[in-house]
C-alpha cells in the first residue's frame, strides 16, 4: 500500500477536483457537515481564521492499496483504513473528509485534512511524505495487505530479469558481427529489442534508448559500460575488422 501526503493551499479546489472524478464518493467525515469543496473549506476556515501565518493551511493525502487489495476491499475497510491511518499520524482530532475513487483499476483514498486545529495550531507537516508512506506501510502489515515495499522489490527483480535478457541478446547480435550501428540496431529489432539514439541539442548523437517488452530504458541503465555508445562503438568497429580479416584469410586459403 502506498502513502503519499503534502500539505496545500486551496484544499476546497482539490476536494471539488476530487469529486469529480467518476464514481467519487465521501465515505467519511470528521467535524464536517459540508458535501463540496466549497461548504467543506469554510468549515475549515473556522478554525484556520485562528492562525493567518500559516498559508498552506490544508494536507492532502492519497492512499492507494495495491490493485489486488483494493478490488476487494469494502467501503467499510477502506473507511477503517482512513480512520486508522489519521489516528497514526496523530491527525484524527482535525477536521477531514476521505474520498473514494474507483476510476483506475483500483480504488484508492483522497484525504483532506485541515492542518490547523481548534486552537489555531498548525500541525508540523516536516518529512510528511515519509511520514504517510511509513504509516501506510504499517496499516499494511497489520491488515495483511500488500506493502508498497513489497511490491517494490519484486518490481526490481522483475527489471533485472529484463535487463539481463536485453544484454544477453546484445550479446547474441554482436556474434554476428555487425557491420556499423545501424547493422547493430537491426539485429536487435530482430529479437524485438528497438535501440533508439538520443540526440543533443547541438544534433550529436550523445546515448541510446532501449526498448523491450514495454519497458524503456537509458543504456547506461541496462550496463554502464557494455551497452554504452562508445563501448559499443569500439565493439563494432573491432567485430567489423575482425570479421573483415576472416574473409581476407578466407580468400588467400583459397
Amino acid at each position: 500500500m502506498i502513502g503519499k501526503g503534502k500539505s496545500i493551499a486551496h484544499g476546497g479546489n482539490g476536494i471539488d477536483y476530487a469529486l469529480k472524478k467518476e464514481h467519487a464518493q465521501i465515505i467519511d467525515k470528521h467535524l464536517v457537515v459540508g458535501d463540496n469543496g466549497k461548504e467543506i473549506k469554510n468549515e475549515f476556515k473556522i478554525f484556520q481564521n485562528l492562525n493567518h501565518r500559516c498559508t498552506n493551511n490544508d494536507i492532502s493525502f492519497v492512499i492507494s492499496p495495491e490493485p489486488k487489495d483494493g478490488s476487494k476491499l469494502t467501503n467499510d475497510d477502506l473507511k477503517a483504513i482512513s480512520k486508522d491511518f489519521l489516528k497514526k499520524m496523530n491527525l484524527d482530532k482535525h477536521q477531514a473528509v476521505t474520498v473514494k475513487h474507483s476510476d483506475t483499476e483500483h480504488a484508492h483514498l483522497h484525504i483532506f485534512v485541515n492542518r490547523i486545529d481548534e486552537n489555531g495550531n498548525a500541525y508540523k507537516d516536516k518529512h510528511i511524505g515519509f511520514k504517510s508512506q511509513d504509516m501506510a506501510d504499517k496499516i499494511a502489515i497489520e491488515r495483511n495487505l500488500t506493502r508498497a515495499k513489497v511490491v517494490e522489490q519484486l518490481n526490481k527483480e522483475s527489471l533485472k530479469e529484463v535487463k539481463s535478457e536485453i544484454l544477453r541478446l546484445s550479446e547474441v547480435a554482436m556474434q554476428h558481427k555487425p557491420t556499423d550501428l545501424n547493422d547493430y540496431i537491426l539485429l536487435m529489432k530482430a529479437n524485438k529489442v528497438e535501440i533508439k539514439p538520443t540526440i543533443n541539442k547541438a544534433g550529436k548523437m550523445q546515448g541510446l534508448r532501449v526498448e523491450f517488452q514495454g519497458h524503456d530504458f537509458k543504456a547506461s541503465e541496462i550496463h554502464r559500460t557494455k551497452l554504452s555508445l562508445k563501448i559499443l562503438d569500439k565493439e563494432i568497429a573491432k567485430s567489423h575488422e575482425i570479421k573483415r580479416e576472416r574473409n581476407q584469410y578466407k580468400g588467400y586459403t583459397r
